[in-house]
């Protein structure tokens, strides 16, 4: 089964899980390595089984598709922005703005803006 983002409630631990239980909301980007040869696929399931390293605890004000359409696009918009080595003072364009990865990209570099007082225009 293809894919890698999920969203959802876990209904099993294995007994070494210490961060989460049964009941708990989460996401994840159940690749570790999507680019890089993945180990593992298959969200688009009932159920998937992933490692406890890759889940996090959906945030509260997201619905699980609107939590579940982020890991993959925002991974990549991040690391887009971290091998770009984009510093203060350069010129950012971002293609595709309306995508997932673009937009991401964008409301990233906005925060930026906000905390480390870059200019967005």
């Amino acid at each position: 089964m293809p894919g890698y983002d999920v969203s959802g409630v876990i209904v099993k631990v294995g007994s070494e899980v210490t961060s989460f239980k049964e009941g708990d909301e989460v996401y994840a980007n159940i690749s570790e390595a999507a680019l890089n040869g993945p180990k593992q696929w298959g969200s688009i399931a009932q159920y998937t089984v992933t490692e406890e390293k890759l889940l996090g605890i959906k945030p509260k004000n997201l619905s699980f598709a609107e939590a579940a359409s982020l890991p993959l696009a925002i991974e990549t918009a991040l690391e887009g922005l971290e091998r770009a080595g984009f510093k203060e003072g350069q010129t950012l364009l971002v293609l595709g703005g309306a995508g997932g990865v673009g937009s991401l990209a964008i409301q990233v570099m906005k925060e930026l803006c906000r905390v480390k007082g870059f200019i967005f225009i």
